[in-house]
C-alpha cells in the first residue's frame, strides 16, 4: 500500500513539475519574441523621416541580423518532455512491480500450505531469527528431536526453501533469501 501512495505522489509531482517547465519554456520563448519585436520597432517620427528605400534596407538588415531561433529556449521544453515521459514510465513500471510482488506473495502462501505443521514451525523460527538459525536450536522446538529436525531440514533443503552452511561441527540453517523477503513483508 505504501508503494501505491508513493506512486501517486511521484506521478503528481512529476506532472506538476513537467507542466511548470512547459509553461516556463513557452513564456521564455514568447518573452524573447516580444523583446525582439520591441527592439526592432521604429517610432512614427523615425518612419516619417525615412524614405521607402531606407525602410526596405532597414527591414532587410534587421531580418539578416536576427537569429531564426535560439536553442536556449528549447531546454525547458526538452526537460518537460523528458520528465513527463520518465514519470509515465515510472508509473507504468511500478504497477508491474506491485503485480509481481502480489503474485510472489500469493505463490509463497500456496507453497507454505503444502508444508507440514512441523516444517512451518521451522520456517517461523527462521523468520523470528532473521532467516538464520543453528540446527541444534531447531531440535529444541516442541515435538521435535534431533532425528525429526534432520529429516525436516533435508526435506526443506530438497525443496530449495533452506540451505545448510557448515560452521565447524555445527550447521547453520539459512532461509532462501527471496522467500525470507516475501515472508518478512507478509508477517
Amino acid at each position: 500500500m505504501v508503494l501505491k501512495s508513493n506512486r501517486k505522489i511521484i506521478l503528481g509531482i512529476g506532472i506538476i513539475i513537467s507542466f511548470s517547465l512547459l509553461i516556463f519554456s513557452i513564456s521564455l520563448y514568447f518573452n524573447y519574441q516580444h523583446n525582439q519585436r520591441e527592439g526592432s520597432r521604429l517610432d512614427y517620427a523615425t518612419i516619417a523621416s525615412m524614405s521607402s528605400e531606407e525602410i526596405k534596407s532597414y527591414l532587410d538588415e534587421r531580418r539578416d541580423s536576427q537569429p531564426i531561433f535560439r536553442s536556449f529556449y528549447l531546454i525547458p521544453f526538452v526537460a518537460f518532455i523528458g520528465l513527463l515521459i520518465g514519470t509515465l514510465v515510472y508509473y507504468i513500471m511500478s504497477d508491474k512491480v506491485i503485480q509481481q510482488k502480489q503474485s510472489l506473495k500469493k505463490n509463497t502462501k500456496i507453497i507454505l500450505n503444502f508444508l507440514t505443521d512441523q516444517e512451518r514451525k521451522v520456517i517461523e523460527t527462521l523468520l523470528e531469527n532473521n532467516g538464520k538459525v543453528q540446527q541444534y536450536e531447531l531440535s529444541h522446538l516442541p515435538n521435535l528431536n534431533k532425528l525429526k529436525t534432520h529429516r525436516i531440514l533435508v526435506n526443506l533443503e530438497q525443496k530449495g526453501i533452506i540451505k545448510k552452511e557448515k560452521l565447524g561441527k555445527i550447521n547453520k540453517i539459512v532461509l532462501n533469501k527471496e522467500l525470507y523477503e516475501v515472508l518478512k513483508e507478509s508477517k
